[in-house]
């Protein structure tokens, strides 16, 4: 049985699609989209109507991609006044080998958040962070396989308000989309930049998204904290606009391919010919938009720098810090100079979505797949009926391509001159 899993990453500027195959412990991208978002501000649905035309469009474009419909995906939900609490809980081991199962560590997680939400929250995600068997001595990670009587957890816990989460569910429930799971955004950075050592100590993540910038604290691979700064990478799309006198569409554009984020790598003599609001040609210095970009961003990151040492008393290890901005050149060098050497900026390296705006839609699939491995579940969204559709399709487009390369080939050699 072919793993698929898809992700819907629902952000402010743009909602991300990805649709992955696990296979050899690899995620091979089948599909991804990087489409337009309407009626979403601040990472808030403020117009229902909107946001689902903008999801069935993004859909009806990944769908004919695949050749096949998506019907169940994972999605990202607001950090807004989100609440974090450890619990415990328990159950008792009743197979007759007394072997610990993946239901029975599900069945301690259940234990551990029973009448612990209070009625106006929903539960987000909970995350163990330590198991114990009455018959061995110390704290264990992963107990399937271990005998014993009685599975105990201590968990982490994580609500928001449930206004940050009905409105996106309720659109998908109409489009006949199921949700199988919902988590932040910010924990599928994680898990797509983490190294073994980040689950050893704490970790900072910073994600610069358009309007905002997402901030997390995790604790041993356990997220702990998180907090929202209402500013992103957009404050710099409409500083360059107002400077240059340029459509905001035209900024963004500047921005993500003219110019650098550490300015002394910025030519002096580069220009960008652009005609401004006033129907004048406007020569755009590549240093000094580099410069305004620099300065914006600095701005951002030692804001969320405060902010995020807030969030913990602790020192950190390492502070991930992603977000579409971050493939700027010139980015990693501006973050070590605000955060030193426990900054790490990387770049995604799966093909098919080699910008790190798809860091949270693929870091949630790899935190899915994670949360499968240790409870030893088999699971896949695409059931083998739409399996065998996606393979069809699939064999249907290669031959296409081949049909056109055959009349390609056929065309050049009956042309030729003898």
């Amino acid at each position: 049985m072919k793993k698929i899993f898809s992700s819907v990453d629902i952000g402010s500027n743009s909602i991300k699609i990805i649709v992955c195959e696990l296979f050899m412990e690899k995620l091979n991208v089948l599909s991804s989209i990087n489409y337009p978002s309407e009626g979403i501000k601040d990472g808030m649905v403020v117009d229902e109507g909107l946001v689902e035309n903008t999801i069935v469009s993004a859909l009806n474009e990944i769908n004919t991609s695949l050749g096949v419909d998506i019907d169940k995906v994972i999605i990202n939900v607001p950090l807004y006044n989100a609440e974090y609490m450890i619990s415990q809980g328990a159950t008792t081991i009743t197979n007759k080998d007394r072997v610990v199962t993946g239901n029975d560590m599900v069945n301690a997680l259940q234990g551990s958040i029973y009448n612990k939400i209070d009625k106006s929250r929903e539960l987000v995600t909970i995350l163990p962070i330590k198991y114990n068997l009455d018959t061995v001595n110390q704290d264990i990670s992963k107990p399937r396989g271990l005998m014993g009587k009685k599975l105990s957890v201590t968990s982490m816990i994580a609500t928001v308000p449930k206004k940050n989460i009905y409105k996106i569910i309720r659109i998908f429930q109409k489009l006949n989309i199921d949700v199988v799971d919902i988590l932040f955004g910010i924990i599928g950075d994680y898990y797509e930049f983490k190294n073994d050592n980040c689950d050893k100590g704490v970790t900072g993540v910073i994600n610069i998204g358009s309007s905002k910038t997402e901030l997390a604290v995790f604790n041993k691979g356990i997220i702990a904290s998180s907090d929202v700064i209402q500013v992103g990478a957009s404050s710099i799309d409409n500083e360059i606009s107002y400077v240059y006198n340029i459509k905001k569409v035209q900024s963004k554009k500047i921005k993500e391919t003219f110019s650098v984020a550490y300015k002394d790598f910025a030519s002096t003599t580069d220009v960008y010919e652009i005609v401004n609001k006033s129907g004048i040609k406007t020569k755009i210095n590549q240093y000094e938009v580099s410069e305004l970009v620099m300065d914006r961003l600095k701005e951002i990151l030692e804001n969320a720098k405060k902010q995020i040492n807030h969030l913990t008393k602790k020192e950190f290890s390492y502070i991930i810090i992603t977000g579409g901005i971050t493939d700027i050149p010139g980015f990693d060098l501006l973050c070590k100079d605000i955060f030193g050497d426990i900054a790490i900026i990387s770049s995604i390296k799966t093909i098919g979505v080699r910008s790190n705006s798809y860091s949270s839609s693929l870091g949630m699939i790899k935190y899915f797949i994670s949360k499968l491995s240790i409870r030893g579940k088999e699971y896949t969204m695409f059931n083998e009926e739409k399996q065998i559709e996606l393979v069809e399709s699939r064999r249907s487009s290669n031959m296409d391509n081949i049909s056109v390369f055959g009349r390609l080939f056929d065309y050049l050699f009956e042309n030729r001159e003898d």
